[in-house]
């Protein structure tokens, strides 16, 4: 494939306000080409009906061969070796049956009833921040919080880290690490940049599954190492790869969530009030706010395994295929409105969690989280408003993948 970059999918003022040239290319340019952060040239596609076909077309696209590959391809620098493990090992890399394989080892430890058992968990949490907030505010007498640093990222990071079971003296640790790797966008740059601390991250995992082994526990890692399918277990690269996942995708979308879907809430006059005034809204209005503004904006790449035609143009054999969630849940041929919120709208079917094989394994929880965090704070903080203008808030380095705020000032 050959041709002009369309635009920057890493700009930062495309990351700030993405929507509007999004809607441009579903009319104009349905399958855009961009530029990769490792110089490979992709094809972007952002109509609901083509995502959504990508998604779920497990026989001509595969989420196996895009980042830097370990066995096919120029071989890579040893020293990055383990970015790319990590990366090319999730279960989101990989290909039935071997997708298949892990899927079902990972979903017979992580049950819906062991998510649903958290909430109350989520709740204690969730009060327990804000009732720090409130004596913070009582201290100083500034009624004000980030809602990202105070509440946002605390409640997923500390569940998920909890749920696995990891020493709280080394939580900063994974925190640091993880969110080294939440900007890793492909490109042997950056991977080289990162490759200190993801070794070190790779090094504990290693420690800590090894910890388990010997000593199992009430946690979901002892369950990774000690589940069993058929007679088929995890192998070490699986559990490490799988705990990573876990650990990443556990708070980093979640955080989003909630910084996210709080700022479309405050810009949007009404809809907290409609939220306060009828509680039997809030499940409702959590799938409203994971459509409005996903965490994840661009999910893993795709490969085209065969020549396909789709969104007016010929997808070769070999070319990568990036599809924009973003994009599709606010397409209005399937969600008429797509640009508005509205905490009532029944029966979204966004994208956010993906579709067909690769669906989120994780979204029971996220959803857990998102609807008590909006609850509580709703609830809590009744007068809740942007301390900025919106047009100066900043969204994190998050590669082609992820769109969050770094920051998220308000006044109660």
């Amino acid at each position: 494939m050959t041709g002009l970059r369309t635009f920057d999918i890493l700009d930062p003022a495309f990351k700030a306000d993405p929507y509007s040239r999004y809607a441009r290319l579903r009319e104009d340019e349905p399958a855009a080409r961009v530029v990769l952060p490792d110089g490979r040239e992709a094809w972007l596609l952002t109509r609901y009906a083509d995502v959504s076909a990508v998604l779920m077309d497990r026989d001509r696209f595969s989420t196996r061969s895009f980042l830097g590959q370990i066995d096919e391809g120029p071989e890579l620098p040893p020293h990055v070796r383990g970015v790319y493990m990590l990366f090319n090992e999730i279960m989101l890399g990989k290909d039935p049956p071997e997708h298949t394989r892990l899927r079902k080892l990972v979903q017979k430890a992580f049950t819906a009833r062991l998510v649903e058992g958290l909430r109350p968990n989520v709740q204690r949490l969730a009060d327990r921040l804000l009732d720090a907030v409130e004596e913070r505010a009582a201290a100083t007498g500034e009624r004000t919080m980030d809602v990202i640093a105070d509440y946002a990222f605390p409640i997923p990071v500390t569940i998920i880290m909890d749920l696995l079971g990891v020493p709280e003296e080394r939580r900063a640790d994974i925190r640091r690490w993880s969110t080294a790797l939440a900007a890793f966008d492909g490109s042997l740059e950056l991977a080289e940049r990162i490759a200190p601390e993801v070794d070190m991250f790779i090094d504990y995992l290693r420690e800590l599954t090894a910890q388990k082994r010997r000593d199992p526990a009430d946690d979901l890692i002892s369950a990774l190492v000690h589940v069993e399918e058929d007679g088929d277990r995890l192998s070490e690269d699986d559990l490490l790869a799988m705990v990573y996942v876990l650990i990443f995708a556990g708070h980093e979308t979640t955080l989003h969530l909630i910084g996210n879907g709080t700022l479309a809430l405050l810009t949007h006059p009404g809809q907290p009030e409609l939220l306060r005034r009828d509680p039997g809204l809030l499940r409702g209005a959590v799938e409203e706010l994971l459509r409005f503004d996903p965490s994840v904006e661009v999910p893993r790449a795709r490969v085209a395994l065969a020549d396909v035609e789709l969104a007016g143009v010929t997808i070769r054999r070999g070319d990568v295929v990036l599809v924009s969630i973003a994009s599709a849940n606010r397409d209005p041929r399937a969600i008429p409105g797509g640009d508005t919120l509205d905490v009532t709208r029944a029966g979204s079917h966004h994208l956010t969690f993906g579709k067909g094989i690769h669906v989120c394994v994780g979204a029971p929880l996220a959803r857990v989280e998102g609807q008590v965090a909006f609850e509580t704070l709703l609830r809590r903080m009744p007068d809740l408003a942007l301390a900025v203008d919106p047009a100066e808030l900043t969204y994190r380095p998050g590669g082609i993948f992820l769109r969050g705020l770094s920051a998220l000032p308000v006044t109660f």
